[in-house]
């Protein structure tokens, strides 16, 4: 088994789960989700990098929890100019 703390917004959670647990599965921990409220779109940061969900999850780490930004979609426009000389 593995400890991991988990921090979301003023909140610290320390867990137990089997060795070979991914960060992945802790940020689906259903337990942790219906206590912390966020959603799908969440990102594990580590040490101050963020982390692919197929990292194991740190034995006596802690990972930061932070919902992810918004994107817009990007929109970009492209004009042809035609200058006729007179």
């Amino acid at each position: 088994m593995i400890q991991v703390t988990v921090k979301f917004g003023g909140d610290v959670y320390t867990r137990t789960y089997p060795e070979g647990t991914t960060i992945g599965q802790v940020l689906q921990d259903h337990d942790l989700k219906a206590v912390t409220g966020w959603g799908d779109n969440v990102r594990a940061i580590v040490q101050g990098v963020e982390q692919s969900t197929n990292v194991l999850a740190p034995d006596g780490g802690t990972v930061l929890v932070e919902t992810r930004a918004n994107t817009k979609a990007n929109w970009s426009i492209s004009l042809t100019l035609s200058l006729n000389k007179s």
